[in-house]
C-alpha cells in the first residue's frame, strides 16, 4: 500500500440506514473501570508526586520541575510509537485489548517504585526517581492508555455507544480523582506515615489498578474490523491522518481542551489573593469535579442522544459564558465562586464527556475518505496534541504571571498582577474554550457519520462475497 487512496464526496454515497454495534450496560461499566483503574495511579500522581518528591524523598524542586519536562518530551513521543505498535497487533484478543492487560501488573509495581524512597546519595536520588518516573509515566502509562483509549473505536462503532463509553470512563476518572484526593494523605498515617506509610498507599493504589485493569480486559471484546485486512506502513498511515480534516480539528481541539485542563493550577493565587483564603482552592476543585459527576450521571447521557457531540459542546459553552457572566457581578464573594464553579464545570464537561468519542469518529471517517484505518496511530498521536496542550496550559500561568509582576510569597501583590491573577481565573478558559468552539463550527461528522458507515458495511459486504 503505496499511497492515500481519495473516495468520492458525502453526496455521491448511498443514504441507507447503518448497521452498527451496540452495547450491553455491563460491557459500557467494563470499559469505564479501566480508567478508573489508571486514575489510581496517575490521579495520584498529579495530586501528589512533587510534594513526596520534596517532602519524603529529599529532592530539589528546580530538579524536579526539569526532570517532568524533559520526560514530558519523551513521553509526547512514545505516545506515537505505542500506536504505531498497536496498529501491528494481531492476537485471538485483538489489538488493543490484550495491551492493557500486559501493562498493568508492570504499572503497578511501577506505582510502589516510584512512591519509594531509598537511602541513596543526592545523585543517587535524581537517577532513582528520573528511571522510575520515565517508566511509570512514558512507559508503563503509555502501554496501558494509548491502547486502552483506541479500544473505543475497536469495541463498537456505534456513536451514542462511543459518547456514553466517553462519559462512563471520564465520570469513573473524576471519581477516582476525588477518593484518592480526600484519602490518600489518612491513608499514609494509617500505614505510619513516612516513606512506609506512602509504599503501603502505593501498594493499595497498585492492585486496585491493577484489579480494575483485569476487569475491564475481562469484561470488553473487540469486533470492529477495517475493510482492508493490511498492515499500513507509518509513513502511509501519518499521510492518511493529515489527510482526514476531522482528525486534524481533534488535534487542535486536543490542544485545547488539555490546556484548559491546566487551568485549576493557577486557582490557588485567586484563592489566596482575591478571596483571602488559600484554603478555599479545595473546596473550589472539589465543587468544579462534583460538577463534572452532575452532569456525566444526569444530563449527558440524554444531551448527547437529543443534540448530539458537537451540539452539546456548544450548548455547554453557553453555560460556561453564563456561570462566567454571572461570576463578574461579584467575583470576590466565595459563595458566588462556588455556585459559578459549579455552572462553569458543568459546561466545560460537555468537551470533556466527548473528547474521545470525537477522536473515534474521525476514524471511520478517515477509513472511508483514505481507505487506511489506524486506530492505534490515530489515537496516540492526538495524545501527542493533548499533551502539548497540557504543556501550553502550564507555561501560559508561568508566562502570564510573570508578565503581570507577580513576587512569589509576597503578602500584597501589585495592581497589574492581581489584574493577571483575575483575568486568568475569570477569562482564560473561556477564552480557550471559544477557540474550541470556532474549530467545532466547522465539524460536520455527527450529520455525516451514518452515511460513511452505510458505505464501509457495503465495501466490507463486497469483499466477504
Amino acid at each position: 500500500m503505496e499511497t492515500v487512496k481519495q473516495t468520492p464526496e458525502l453526496g455521491s454515497m448511498p443514504s441507507n440506514k447503518p448497521s452498527t454495534i451496540k452495547l450491553t450496560w455491563s460491557e459500557r461499566i467494563y470499559y469505564a473501570l479501566g480508567d478508573a483503574g489508571c486514575n489510581f495511579v496517575w490521579a495520584t500522581l498529579q495530586a501528589y508526586m512533587i510534594f513526596f518528591y520534596t517532602e519524603i524523598a529529599g529532592l530539589a524542586a528546580a530538579f524536579i520541575g526539569t526532570m517532568f519536562f524533559v520526560i514530558r518530551i519523551m513521553d509526547a513521543f512514545s505516545d506515537v510509537g505505542m500506536g504505531i505498535i498497536v496498529d501491528r497487533t494481531n492476537t485471538k484478543w485483538g489489538k488493543a485489548r490484550p495491551w492493557v492487560l500486559i501493562a498493568a501488573v508492570p504499572m503497578g509495581i511501577g506505582m510502589v517504585l516510584l512512591f519509594t524512597a531509598p537511602d541513596f546519595s543526592a545523585t543517587g536520588k535524581q537517577v532513582y526517581a528520573f528511571i522510575t518516573y520515565f517508566l511509570v509515566t512514558a512507559v508503563f502509562y503509555t502501554m496501558l492508555a494509548q491502547p486502552y483509549n483506541a479500544m473505543m473505536a475497536l469495541i463498537t462503532d456505534d456513536q451514542y455507544d462511543r459518547s456514553i463509553l466517553n462519559v462512563l470512563r471520564m465520570g469513573s476518572g473524576v471519581v477516582v480523582a476525588i477518593i484518592t484526593g480526600a484519602i490518600t494523605l489518612p491513608l499514609v498515617e494509617a500505614f505510619g506515615g513516612g516513606k512506609q506509610g506512602w509504599q503501603l498507599t502505593a501498594v493499595v493504589y497498585a492492585l486496585m489498578c491493577i484489579i480494575l485493569v483485569a476487569l475491564c480486559f475481562r469484561g470488553t471484546r473487540e469486533r470492529i474490523k477495517p475493510v482492508k485486512k493490511e498492515t499500513v506502513p507509518v509513513k502511509v498511515g501519518l499521510k492518511a491522518l493529515f489527510a482526514n480534516k476531522y482528525w486534524v480539528m481533534c488535534l487542535f481541539l486536543g490542544v485545547l481542551t488539555f490546556a484548559m485542563f491546566s487551568m485549576p493550577a493557577a486557582w490557588p493565587y485567586y484563592a489566596q489573593y482575591t478571596l483571602g483564603n488559600p484554603v478555599l482552592v479545595g473546596t473550589i476543585m472539589s465543587v468544579n469535579f462534583a460538577s463534572n459527576i452532575v452532569l456525566f450521571i444526569f444530563f449527558m447521557p440524554w444531551m448527547l442522544k437529543k443534540f448530539g457531540k458537537r451540539n452539546s459542546v456548544l450548548i455547554g459553552f453557553c453555560v460556561y459564558l453564563l456561570g462566567t457572566l454571572i461570576l463578574l457581578t461579584n467575583p470576590t464573594n466565595f459563595t458566588l465562586v462556588v455556585a459559578t464553579t459549579f455552572i462553569r464545570g458543568m459546561g466545560f464537561a460537555t468537551l470533556v464527556g466527548t473528547m474521545y468519542a470525537f477522536i473515534a469518529d474521525t476514524i471511520e471517517y478517515g477509513e472511508w475518505k483514505t481507505g487506511v484505518r489506524t486506530e492505534g496511530l490515530s489515537y496516540s498521536a492526538a495524545s501527542f496534541g493533548q499533551k502539548c496542550g497540557t504543556g501550553l496550559g502550564g507555561a501560559m500561568i508561568g508566562w502570564l504571571l510573570a508578565a503581570g509582576g507577580y513576587v512569589g510569597g509576597a503578602e500584597v501583590q501589585s495592581a497589574s498582577a492581581m489584574a493577571m491573577i483575575n483575568f486568568m481565573f475569570i477569562w482564560l478558559q473561556l477564552i480557550l474554550f471559544a477557540l474550541a468552539i470556532v474549530i467545532l463550527l466547522f465539524y460536520k461528522l455527527d450529520k455525516e457519520y451514518p452515511t460513511i458507515i452505510a458505505e464501509l458495511n457495503q465495501r466490507k459486504a463486497g469483499q466477504q462475497s
